[in-house]
């Protein structure tokens, strides 16, 4: 007894110092009983608190087609260099941290409504740990209780199918829903975010099954509108409760940059609905390497962003669009998300000087911090806090699943798409807009009755949501693996020679395909990148002018296999240990 007094004392002082988010970590599990531990609402607290371990923001779209070469794990799944023998990932020792809990926090002594808040914790995080699942296996072993070793029946059973977990995971956020509660603290898990997790994940079940029918190995019976009348009622009970609004803090110009970079506080600010907290020297992310950090923005990305009256760029037009030009009356957002000519790092005096050969694209400054940290030295010293769940995306899963019903109105439209519109001075979005062309050949799987208006609501979802971590998903949930087989293109440059990137009229670079045309004297400061170098990652789509383009995709990019590669493997090593884990998808 006398033990387990210590441990929940230095769990406590751990947890309220704020030093060791990992702090349950350091104690074996084994030592907090169930009889011990959990014998009032204050144990609960204690414990529940790792699950926001669990739930973190993120501040790239990596991989995916809103940036350039990087595209780690895709590439190399492409390329045939991932099987069974050579992947890891089949890890479910959270999951046992957050049954265990489940198991036990009933025991505890106090009211109920407090009791099953926490047990609401547990269930959130259950939810989301089998959501990570299915995307990654499909159908997966689900386990509902702590696995005894002796319990060779579940130790060895086969893998569940999708609807089965589905079907248990959603009822894992319906409870959470009805059980959590409305936090004064946005860093608190609340109903709120439970409707919103809820909300995202059917629309991508939804949406899912509407675009992958046919798949031999997809073990489901419920249709895709079942998740989509979800999705939208869940985005309606959060819209509904008037708890949120758009932020317009710093007006057409910073309100939406401000949300990402420090520029306005998250506590109190009306569209976050949770974020994630930092401190300087404590809890810190590393949210600077956006700019340049092997993250260079695509010209698909950039190509997305619309005329701020609401028109689109033609792709003749942004075939020779060159950066100093790109900006020119484009939605707001695009200068606030996207590294335009005269950009100024903090914390340093001149003009960004965009790494050309090493990302090939424009520069991100989405969440870069709008003041210089307290220490900056270009690694893991930011702590603007950041989003998690923001109204702004439940506005959006609401359009997305009515116009895949089939069932949206200019009214729809007036209270989702055109409030994010109006935050940035944009032009209305309409019933039957004209297509655009490249977003159609973009998106040519759409099935939906309203199929005009659902491309501009996929357009608005990619520039609101942009370097969120929601794009991967999108493209794999619509069905649009196969995006990933195009090349992808950067900046546009107008003819070999000398190159003024940062707007300054001082050259920044020489850039040559042989370099035969190398001034005799060349500026100081200028850059030279010599494509035909070995040593050169990027080439010129025609060869003295065009687009900036990678070599490593000229030459082997690889296949999107389909249905195979929306899927990963179960590893050898554990069919070896429980031969009733079959794979499935083509993998075995």
């Amino acid at each position: 007894m006398k033990l387990i007094k210590t441990i929940n004392i230095l769990l406590i002082l751990a947890l309220f110092a704020g030093c060791n988010d990992d702090y349950l970590e350091r104690f074996p599990q084994t030592s907090i009983t169930e009889k011990n531990f959990f014998s009032n609402v204050e144990d609960l607290k204690t414990y529940s608190y790792q699950f926001y371990d669990y739930i973190n923001p993120t501040y790239w779209d990596r991989p995916s087609d809103n940036t350039t070469i990087h595209k780690g794990s895709i590439r190399t799944l492409m390329l045939g260099s991932v099987n069974a023998d050579n992947i890891g990932g089949w890890s479910w020792g959270q999951l046992r941290t957050i049954n265990y809990f489940l198991d036990n926090y009933k025991q505890a002594e106090g009211f109920t409504e407090e009791i099953e808040k926490y047990g609401a914790m547990g269930r959130f995080a259950r939810a989301r740990f089998y959501i990570g699942k299915v995307k990654t296996y499909s159908d997966v072993p689900w386990y509902s209780h702590v696995i005894n070793t002796d319990d060779e029946e579940q130790l060895y059973k086969a893998r569940d199918t999708r609807e089965m977990v589905v079907d248990s995971l959603i009822a894992d956020l319906e409870f959470a829903t009805q059980h959590l509660t409305e936090e004064s603290s946005k860093v608190m898990l609340s109903k709120w975010a439970a409707y919103t997790e809820l909300a995202r994940f059917c629309l991508y079940e939804g949406t899912y099954r509407k675009y992958h029918t046919g798949e031999s190995d997809l073990h489901v019976t419920k249709g895709a509108e079942y998740f989509l009348n979800k999705a939208a009622d869940a985005a309606q009970a959060v819209m509904a409760s008037g708890s949120f609004s758009l932020s317009t803090e710093g007006g057409l110009g910073e309100a939406y940059g401000n949300l990402f970079n420090g520029g306005t506080p998250l506590h109190s600010n009306p569209e976050i609905i949770m974020f994630k907290e930092y401190e300087d020297d404590k809890k810190e992310h590393g949210a600077e390497l956006v700019l340049d950090f092997e993250n260079g923005i695509s010209r698909s990305m950039a190509d997305s962003y619309l005329y701020t009256d609401g028109s689109f760029v033609p792709k003749a037009v942004t075939d020779t669009m060159q950066i100093q030009n790109v900006f020119t009356d484009r939605d707001p957002r695009m200068k606030q998300s996207i590294m335009s000519p005269g950009y100024i790092v903090p914390n340093q005096n001149i003009a960004y000087k965009l790494p050309i050969g090493k990302t090939g694209g424009y520069g991100q400054i989405k969440y870069m911090p709008k003041e210089a940290d307290t220490h900056w030295d270009g690694y893991m010293t930011v702590h603007t806090d950041l989003p998690i769940y923001r109204y702004a995306e439940v506005l959006l899963i609401s359009a997305e699943a009515k116009a895949e019903l089939g069932q949206l109105t200019q009214a729809d439209l007036d209270n989702t798409v055109n409030l994010l519109r109006d935050r940035v001075g944009m032009g209305h979005l309409t019933m039957n807009p004209a297509v655009d062309p490249l977003l159609e050949s973009l998106h040519p799987n759409i099935t939906s009755s309203q199929k005009a208006e659902l491309l501009e609501i996929r357009r608005e979802r990619r520039v609101e949501l942009f370097a969120e971590g929601l794009r991967y998903d999108d493209m794999m949930r619509w069905k649009q693996g196969k995006t990933f087989e195009k090349p992808q293109q950067g900046i546009y440059i107008p003819s070999t020679g000398l190159l003024d990137i940062t707007g300054d009229g001082v050259a920044d670079y020489f850039i040559s395909d042989d370099g035969s045309n190398e001034p005799a004297d060349l500026p100081a400061g200028v850059t030279k990148l010599i494509s035909s170098s070995d040593d050169s990652p990027i080439y010129l789509e025609n060869g003295k002018s065009g687009h900036v383009m990678f070599k490593l995709e000229r030459t082997n990019i690889g296949t999107f296999i389909e249905p195979k590669h929306y899927y990963r493997p179960v590893p050898s090593s554990e069919i070896l240990l429980n031969s009733s884990l079959e794979q499935i998808f083509g993998w075995n």
